[in-house]
């Protein structure tokens, strides 16, 4: 009788304390809901990281769709999702949120499985829905923190109660990292794939980009130890794709052989090569007109310059064939009438030295005599008849003192302001300095028959809808002004002595000179700093130099180097071919 009466004691006991347990379970179920629910009320969707709203700035050449380089704080390029095929949605689906279109923007296995690595201190897994992990990117940081993932959770339930799901994902894909510098699908698929638009992208190039934007630095393709791990992924998410029967199943056989072929990564940054002093002198253009700061690296714009790309191409080409130790070279070419640069080199790579030849000033010598003849001719020193000299002309002015008459004369036409142009030397030596493309620029005027045109390097500027910002035709800082009388243009271009074949070093340069009646004007630039070589046409005026040293200031070595700018100016022109080595 005893033992029962203890069993039963022992039975209420525990029962007291079952419901003792259960009471305080409920209280904390109560609590954490309640806690639930007032830090949900209490959080408010904080201002978007301005960052991740920034669009990266294409610059394109002068036809307005080859590429010339870009500038960003973060390389993107954002697009509708209208416009992101369903392949690419659902590849990225497939590798971070498999119920994305079901789930209510927050995974409860997920945050507690992220709670206890942070309470271990570990680091943190996958398993964040794709609006939890939009709102990490776009509101949060990315602290590991108890408060932060608790803010993510209140911040992706609001989301998801005010906004349908294809606005959360058109903002994911516009927003997340992919690797190698690219934020958003559209840079991402032109970073990897040299491919410009999502559109354009293909299943096995879609199934990649979800595959690395995971974890770009695990997927990293130059890890020779990723390899495995890619491939493992890279499948994982196709299976997915098949089961949501976005491909099919011999298609899934097909594409999980392996992954596709990657675009070979540009050497260097942004401004490597010689196109990064095109993209340095656009930027400075650009800070001109207004163009800087967030609105120029973030303001999504599309800068249409005015090089020529086939002509850039062959610039850059002569320039590295001509190119010997010791020696620095520019070159610039200016379309008369209009100032539009369309191609410059100013150095082989704007990462290893940020000096650019073409803008560089260097002694010009004799390719300054042609300004005597505005010059005299415009105060009577000349009468206006083919019989005048050219040279005659020059030292008549010197020798009578009116040298500042030259000076002023070539400063109309673009030269700098030459210093003492009362002292003018008949060689004019290093006191008097001009870049190749203030020459071309100056030459440039003989051949709009007087007129001028300031140069420059940017046409137009559009915004991320296309409307036109800024246009070159229609700036008023660019007029046209004529400043020299049409006579005097046309027998500057008659002195000049257009139309002869020039001889160097017993190497003819083809009588096509003589066709495109291109004149032409060689100089050794005080005989010791620089060799110049300048030539114009009706459609083209192109200025090089040759110098040496590193800074430019050496004397040129004897022999053919002093004529180098020549053939540089020649090859450029596919006047003369660097003969072949036997």
């Amino acid at each position: 009788m005893r033992h029962v009466l203890v069993r039963k004691t022992h039975r209420r006991k525990w029962r007291r304390i079952a419901g003792w347990l259960l009471g305080v379970f409920f209280v904390l179920v109560i609590g954490v809901v309640t806690a639930f629910f007032v830090g949900y009320a209490r959080t408010e969707i904080p201002d978007a990281n301005e960052k991740f709203e920034a669009n990266t700035t294409v610059v394109t050449y002068a036809d307005g769709r080859t590429p010339l380089g870009s500038f960003y704080e973060q390389n993107r390029r954002s697009v509708p999702l209208e416009q992101i095929p369903d392949h690419v949605q659902d590849a990225v689906i497939a590798a971070e949120d498999r119920s994305f279109w079901t789930n209510p923007g927050i995974s409860l296995p997920g945050m507690g499985r992220a709670a206890f690595a942070i309470a271990r201190g570990k680091q943190l897994q996958g398993g964040s829905t794709i609006t939890q992990q939009y709102v990490k990117v776009m509101y949060l940081n990315q602290e590991r923190t108890m408060s932060r993932k608790l803010d993510e959770l209140f911040i992706a339930t609001k989301i998801s109660r005010n906004r349908d799901k294809k606005w959360v994902l058109g903002n994911y894909l516009n927003t997340i990292y992919f690797g190698e510098g690219a934020y958003g699908v559209r840079a991402a698929g032109q970073v990897y794939f040299g491919v410009d638009h999502p559109k354009d992208l293909t299943v096995p190039q879609a199934a990649y980009l979800a595959t690395v934007l995971n974890n770009p630095t695990r997927f990293d393709a130059d890890d020779p130890a990723a390899a495995e791990r890619i491939l493992g992924r890279y499948r994982y998410v196709l299976d997915g794709m098949a089961e949501m029967s976005t491909i099919k199943r011999r298609e899934l056989v097909q594409y999980r052989k392996a992954v596709p072929k990657l675009r070979q990564k540009p050497k260097g940054g942004r401004y490597a090569g010689p196109t990064g002093f095109l993209l340095d002198l656009t930027r400075r253009e650009l800070a001109k007109y207004g163009f800087t700061g967030d609105r120029l690296s973030g303001g999504g714009l599309r800068v249409i310059t005015t090089f020529d790309h086939p002509l850039q191409t062959k610039a850059a080409a002569a320039v590295k064939q001509s190119t010997i130790p010791g020696l620095q070279i520019g070159l610039a070419s200016v379309r008369p009438g209009t100032g539009e640069v369309v191609a410059l080199v100013g150095g082989a790579d704007f990462l290893k030295s940020q000096r650019n030849w073409a803008t560089t000033k260097a002694p010009p010598g004799a390719l300054l005599r042609p300004f005597a003849i505005p010059a005299g001719l415009g105060t009577g020193a000349g009468e206006l008849n083919s019989e005048v000299s050219l040279d005659r002309m020059f030292f008549e002015l010197v020798d009578s003192r009116r040298g500042p008459l030259i000076a002023a004369a070539a400063e109309a036409a673009g030269i700098p302001r030459l210093p003492k142009a009362d002292q003018l030397a008949p060689g004019l030596g290093p006191d008097a300095l001009a870049s190749p493309l203030d020459v071309a620029s100056a030459y440039s005027v003989f051949a709009a028959n007087g007129r001028r045109t300031a140069p420059h390097v940017v046409k137009e500027v559009r915004d991320a809808r296309g409307k036109v910002l800024w246009s070159a035709a229609k700036h008023r800082g660019l007029p046209t002004v004529q400043v020299y009388p049409d006579k005097v243009a046309a027998l500057t271009n008659e002195l000049i002595g257009g139309g002869k074949a020039t001889t160097v070093s017993g190497l003819s340069i083809e009588k096509r000179q003589a066709n495109a009646k291109c004149r032409c004007r060689r100089s050794k630039g005080s005989e010791l700093f620089a060799s110049w070589h300048v030539g114009y046409s009706g459609d083209l005026s192109t200025a090089v130099v040759h110098r040496a040293g590193d800074q430019g200031g050496s004397a040129l070595p004897g022999g053919g180097a002093k004529l180098g700018a020549t053939l540089t100016w020649a090859q450029y022109l596919g006047l003369w071919k660097v003969p072949a080595v036997r």
